[in-house]
C-alpha cells in the first residue's frame, strides 16, 4: 500500500476502526462527477479531496510532465475570476489549507478548513478545477518553479537512484516516466497545448470528490450540484500502457554524484491493484524491511554492520507495482551488501517466513493503517485516490484483507515475486 506504515501496535482492538463504506453517501451527478460524503461531527472541520483520473500514465512523450505542471498552474496561477495571489489570499482569509499531488495514476486537489466555510471551499474548488486560465506570463513563472523543483529532486541521491531504476525496470511502460517531466519539456511545451490538455481531461466524469467532516450530507450534496453540476463531460483519458520488459539477468545502473556515502537499490516488478497478492506483498515488505526489527536491518545493520540504513518496500499502483530493497552504505561495501540481500531473499524463498513474523507484521500494518485514517483529510485522500484507479471500498476492506493472508499465501508470494537472478540494480556513488 502507498501509505507509510508506522509503529508496531500489539493491541489492535483498542484502535479506531476504519469507517465502513455504508456510512458514506455516494452519488454520481448527471455530468459524471462521483461525490462521496461522510458526516463526522467530532471536529468542526471539513475536508475535500478531488482526484482527477489523469496522471503521468496518460501523457504522450510530447506531454511529459504536463500533468504535474497543470497541478501547479491550477493551484497557484489563478482562474478566470481571480489571480493566483487573490486565490491564495482568499484561502488564508477562510483558514484553508490547500494543496495538490500528482502521481503516475492520478492528480489530487485538496482543501481543509473550518466547517462553516464549506460554501466558499466548494465555490473556489470548482473555480480552480474548471476555470483556470493561466495567462502566458503566469505560466512562464510557474515553468521556472517546476524547473527548480526538478533541480532539487535531481540533487537527492536516493530520489535520483529510484527514478533511474524505474526507467529501466519499466521500459516503455508509463511508470518509467518521471512524474515531474523533464526540464526541456517544461520550458518548451506551448501554453495552448497544455490548456487544450486541461480542457479535454479535467472534466467531472474523470473526477471523484470526497467530502468528510462536520457537514450535513444532503445540504452538502446540494451545494456540490450548485457549483459543479453544470460543467460538461470531457474526453476519457487513455492510458499509454505497455508491458514492462522481462529480463533474464541483473541490469546495472551506476550514477556518480558529489556525495560521501553510497546508495543501493535492487528492484523488481510486483502485482497490480487488482491482484490479491498485493496484501501478501505488503506483509512481506514489512517483515523484510520495515524498521529496526526487520530481517534486512537485523542482518545487515545489527549483525554484519555493513550498512547505515536499509529497507524493503512494495508500492501498489493501478498496474504492476514496484518491489525494492534499498540501503545506504560505504561504496566499498556494495558487493557485500548486494550479496547479503540476495542471500536473505533466497532464504525466504527456500524456507519461508514464520507465524510469529506474520502476526507481528499484520499488527504493525493495521496499526499504521488505522492511524492513517484518524485525520479526516487523510481519509478523504485515501478514498479519492483509490477510487481513481480502483474502488474507494478498497480502503474499508484493507485491514480484513491483510488479516486474511495466510502463511502459505505469504510464502507462495515470496517465491513468485522475489527474483534473485534478474533485477535492476542501481548505485549512486561518490565521484
Amino acid at each position: 500500500m502507498r501509505s507509510a506504515l508506522l509503529v508496531l501496535g500489539l493491541l489492535i482492538l483498542i484502535l479506531p476502526q476504519a469507517t465502513p463504506a455504508s456510512d458514506l453517501s455516494v452519488t454520481v451527478l448527471d455530468n459524471g462527477l462521483k461525490v462521496i460524503i461522510q458526516e463526522n461531527h467530532q471536529v468542526p472541520q471539513v475536508n475535500i479531496s478531488t482526484t482527477v483520473r489523469v496522471g503521468a500514465k496518460n501523457e504522450t512523450d510530447y506531454f511529459d510532465g504536463a500533468t504535474h505542471f497543470l497541478e501547479h498552474l491550477i493551484l497557484f496561477r489563478g482562474t478566470e475570476k481571480m489571480t493566483g495571489d487573490e486565490v491564495g489570499n482568499a484561502m488564508k482569509q477562510h483558514g484553508a489549507y490547500f494543496n495538490g499531488y500528482t502521481s503516475s495514476d492520478w492528480t489530487d486537489f485538496i482543501i481543509s478548513l473550518p466547517g462553516e466555510n464549506l460554501d466558499f471551499a466548494l465555490q473556489i474548488h470548482a473555480d480552480m478545477l474548471f476555470r483556470s486560465n493561466f495567462p502566458a506570463e503566469e505560466m512562464d513563472k510557474e515553468r521556472q518553479a517546476v524547473y527548480e523543483e526538478i533541480n532539487i529532486t535531481e540533487d537527492n541521491p536516493f530520489g535520483k537512484a529510484y527514478r533511474a531504476t524505474l526507467g529501466t525496470l519499466y521500459g516503455k511502460h508509463p511508470y518509467s516516466k518521471n512524474v515531474l517531466g523533464t526540464q526541456e519539456k517544461i520550458l518548451s511545451i506551448p501554453r495552448d497545448s497544455v490548456y487544450a490538455y486541461y480542457k479535454r481531461y479535467y472534466a467531472p466524469n474523470n473526477m471523484t470528490m470526497v467530502i468528510i467532516g462536520d457537514v450535513n450530507a444532503q445540504s452538502t450534496l446540494n451545494l456540490v450540484k450548485k457549483y459543479f453540476g453544470d460543467f460538461p463531460r470531457g474526453s476519457t483519458p487513455q492510458d499509454m500502457y505497455a508491458p514492462p520488459p522481462v529480463y533474464n539477468k541483473v541490469q546495472e545502473i551506476k550514477i556518480s554524484k558529489d556525495i560521501n556515502q553510497a546508495y543501493l537499490i535492487m528492484a523488481g516488478i510486483g502485482p497490480t491493484i487488482e491482484s490479491p497478492d498485493q496484501f501478501a506483498l505488503d506483509i512481506m515488505a514489512t517483515v523484510l524491511g520495515s524498521g529496526e526489527s526487520s530481517r534486512l536491518w537485523k542482518k545487515l545493520r545489527d549483525e554484519m554492520g555493513i550498512v547505515y540504513s536499509t529497507g524493503f518496500a512494495f508500492y501498489t499502483q493501478k498496474y504492476e507495482g514496484t518491489i525494492f530493497a534499498s540501503a545506504t552504505l560505504d561504496p566499498d561495501k556494495i558487493p557485500q551488501v548486494e550479496q547479503a540481500i540476495v542471500e536473505i531473499l533466497k532464504d525466504v524463498k527456500q524456507n519461508g517466513f514464520t507465524e510469529t513474523e506474520l502476526r507481528k507484521a499484520k499488527n504493525k500494518i493495521k496499526t499504521g493503517f488505522f492511524s492513517s485514517l484518524e485525520r479526516g483529510l487523510d481519509r478523504a485522500d485515501s478514498y479519492a485516490q483509490h477510487d481513481a484507479y480502483g474502488d474507494f471500498k478498497f480502503v474499508d476492506r484493507y485491514a480484513d484483507n491483510i488479516e486474511n493472508v495466510t502463511l502459505t499465501q505469504l510464502n507462495e508470494a515470496a517465491k513468485k515475486y522475489l527474483n534473485t537472478d534478474s533485477y535492476v540494480k542501481t548505485t549512486v556513488v561518490p565521484k
